[in-house]
């Protein structure tokens, strides 16, 4: 059809419509689709900005100048420079090895040392105090749940008693500590049990678990320090603190039925023993007093018999006259000498009444 024809007329290729070559409607013609950036053009482009080189006072792409390669070398060598330098805070030590061997050892402030892999670093805090639980674990809210594998442990009696303890160490040597042990923490960990293992078989299981439990944490401690010394290791061990020492919670009942047996028993020997000694004492008193008595008597007997042998007839009336003092001073009696020539006045009435309180009095 003509209005198809957009190559023949004078319009140079114009539809019947005219403006171009366009497809019925007005609709523009279909162009071709276009390819993406070619990528040889950009690697083109990407050296030309990133030309290395010293002279020619070229320029790269967008006339930037080129980046010297003695440049880059310089910063690189610059920044390996600055990663050995290094901080050590308070109350921390550093440790320098050349290819992992050890150099020197650094306090706190700034140090540098050569850097990678030429010479490294390890700070280790050496005043900070550490901790080892042994025979439980602390959970959340301080919840305590028990390690059967290290708190179950022999006495010397051969029963079975539950063990927990914590060990407080710090670091005295900090060579000792990075070089001469693997993993020391849990080296700590390991000696501390067998020392209280090795503690708890000397020992029986009562004084155990109520009066030796202080000699037990020296014992471990002592125990302990000397082994870790043995190994170079660099721990100092601080304290040992004994937690918990109980039977087992399976046979708890049945011990304490044996413990309080046994407190039952000391009791019964406590009381036996205090009323023995109540009446060895009260016959010891009662022996001493039969003495002093005795004695007094024999003394007064060879005292009077002394005076009899001097003066006899004074020492029978005097016996006489004490004789009859004694029996008749608690009597109402009223005795008169005959030999008198008068007849005195007596006023019974009274004296019978002076007498009758004084009677009442001895009779009481």
């Amino acid at each position: 059809m003509p209005w198809n024809d957009q190559s023949s007329g004078s319009g140079g290729g114009q539809g019947p419509w005219g403006g171009g070559p366009r497809r019925p409607w007005g609709q523009p013609p279909r162009q071709p689709p276009q390819q993406g950036p070619d990528l040889e053009e950009l690697m083109r482009q990407w050296r030309e900005r990133f030309r290395f080189g010293g002279g020619g006072g070229g320029r790269g792409l967008g006339g930037r100048s080129p980046i010297s390669l003695p440049l880059v070398a310089a910063i690189l060598f610059v920044g390996w420079l600055l990663t050995g330098i290094y901080f050590v805070d308070e109350g921390e030590q550093a440790v320098i090895t050349t290819f992992g061997d050890y150099s020197r050892t650094t306090g706190p402030g700034a140090h540098w040392h050569a850097p990678t892999p030429i010479e490294a670093h390890r700070v280790v805090n050496v005043t900070g105090q550490r901790t080892a639980e042994i025979g439980f674990t602390t959970g959340n809210q301080n919840r305590v749940a028990d390690n059967p594998e290290e708190s179950l442990m022999i006495t010397g009696d051969r029963n079975i008693v539950e063990i927990h303890f914590r060990i407080y160490y710090n670091i005295k040597n900090v060579r000792d500590f990075v070089f001469n042990v693997r993993e020391p923490d849990q080296a700590v960990r390991a000696v501390a049990e067998s020392g209280m293992r090795e503690v708890i078989g000397r020992r029986q299981l009562e004084p155990i678990i109520t009066t030796e439990r202080a000699a037990v944490e020296e014992g471990v401690e002592t125990l302990m320090q000397q082994v870790l010394d043995e190994y170079e290791s660099g721990v100092q061990v601080l304290q040992v603190e004994l937690l918990r020492a109980a039977a087992p919670s399976a046979v708890i009942e049945a011990f304490n039925d044996v413990v309080n047996a046994g407190q039952d028993a000391e009791t019964l020997v406590n009381n036996a023993e205090r009323e023995r000694a109540r009446i060895v004492n009260a016959a010891q008193a009662y022996r001493e007093q039969v003495v002093r008595e005795a004695t007094g008597e024999a003394d007064r007997f060879v005292a009077v018999h002394t005076e009899y042998r001097q003066a006899p007839q004074v020492t029978r009336d005097r016996l006489y006259i004490e004789t009859m003092e004694r029996v008749y001073e608690r009597g109402n009696l009223i005795i008169l000498d005959q030999r008198g020539g008068a007849v005195p006045y007596l006023p019974l009435e009274s004296m019978v009444r002076r007498n009758a309180p004084a009677q009442a009095e001895g009779t009481r």
